[in-house]
């Protein structure tokens, strides 16, 4: 039986308005509310077009809804507002649908120990103590091993056993976390962002992740979801960038012109953050003055680094790849063919690329080839010359 409510989910999660998919399948906008309301099913032709608009089969509509994985109000959005609604619940969405796959996948592999369920543990158990944030964030570093230049936190944040995705993130929020009623930890990030700029990104929502897992964003005043935020920022700045070092390289990689961003481009290189985010450190450590803060600033907007910064374009841009390392063990050890793969979810490659945010030509290897008979013997032999 048709269920409405996975059509208004498809509909949400491919930004669409009931207007614009009522264009799309060239019915009424009340249609579409009928559809997502059962009061009337689609008719084959409907049902058709909407299959080839989510990539999924025609009884992926017939599916019963399962019982969510998320509550919308611990879902932590960086730089978000939390009175937008609509795109929380997006989001949300999203998740699910993104577990749901997970769940799936992981029936047929074996997923190695994981490291971030013990040390959220930890790090939730000292952050009620009263220890700094700045202690519990060299802890996290030294536990998820990363580089001195930050190169690998990408990956190490896959393999300790976050799981990272990017799309495009309505609204203002630069990149949000969560984790799931059964203790699965997502990051979600948005994009267009800059290398470095994710970097700081990835390692707030870890913030987010390791202090804040059962807290309730929406009860939260203004004033206690900016206190929240400023403690994210806290543990990303000193977790990037840890103190001993940074000190010491601040001093011979920037020198005393503190207030010129250029002076930046170094330590950027070095520890692959910000120029912004190497500076609003320095100036937590004390290292700049007020005024020479807000000079600071006033020339990132005078240079348009605000948007782009010197090395933004050098800095290759890291993609999450654990979903496709999951994928492809699965391939290309045939535990599951291509078909079989979309078979059960009755989703399309199409779909699982676009809900993972890579592209869809990562399954053309796992493609059955047509057969050539090469065992035909043709009727006319050729004529020799």
């Amino acid at each position: 039986m048709f269920n409405g409510h996975i059509l208004e989910e498809m509909r949400l999660l491919n930004g669409l308005s009931r207007s614009e998919l009522a264009e799309k399948l060239q019915v009424s906008e009340q249609a579409i509310w009928q559809f997502e309301n059962n009061q009337a099913s689609p008719k084959m032709k409907h049902l058709m077009t909407l299959s080839h608009l989510f990539h999924v089969s025609i009884d992926y509509f017939n599916e019963e809804e399962q019982l969510p994985q998320f509550d919308l109000s611990q879902i932590a959005f960086r730089n978000a507002d939390l009175e937008a609604k609509k795109a929380i619940r997006i989001q949300s969405i999203y998740l699910e649908k993104l577990n749901q796959m997970i769940d799936y996948l992981e029936q047929f592999v074996e997923i190695p120990h994981q490291t971030i369920y013990e040390l959220c543990h930890q790090t939730n158990q000292l952050f009620q103590d009263g220890v700094a944030i700045h202690e519990i964030a060299m802890m996290a570093r030294d536990v998820l091993e990363i580089a001195p230049d930050n190169g690998n936190l990408l990956y190490h944040l896959e393999k300790s056993g976050i799981y990272i995705s990017e799309r495009l993130i309505n609204g203002q929020a630069d990149a949000y976390s969560a984790w799931s009623k059964k203790g699965r930890p997502f990051i979600i990030l948005g994009v267009g962002k800059s290398s470095v700029r994710r970097n700081f990104d990835l390692a707030h929502e870890l913030g987010h992740l390791l202090l804040h897992q059962r807290v309730d964003f929406e009860e939260l005043s203004i004033a206690e979801l900016e206190e929240k935020e400023g403690e994210a920022n806290q543990f990303a700045s000193c977790f990037l960038l840890p103190e001993k070092t940074f000190l010491h390289d601040f001093q011979s990689l920037v020198g005393k012109r503190t207030s010129n961003p250029d002076q930046y481009v170094l330590l950027k290189q070095k520890y692959n953050v910000s120029i912004q985010a190497l500076e609003y450190r320095a100036y937590k450590l004390g290292l700049l003055t007020p005024q020479q803060n807000a000079y600071f600033y006033r020339q990132i907007s005078k240079k348009d680094y605000k948007v782009v910064e010197p090395l933004d374009r050098d800095i290759p841009l890291k993609h999450p790849s654990k979903i496709r390392s999951i994928l492809d063990v699965i391939l290309s050890h045939h535990l599951l063919t291509l078909s079989d793969l979309t078979r059960y979810p009755k989703v399309s490659t199409k779909y699982i690329s676009q809900l993972f945010g890579f592209d869809d030509q990562f399954f053309d290897p796992y493609r059955e080839s047509i057969s050539k008979f090469e065992n035909v013997i043709p009727l006319f032999p050729q004529k020799q010359g």
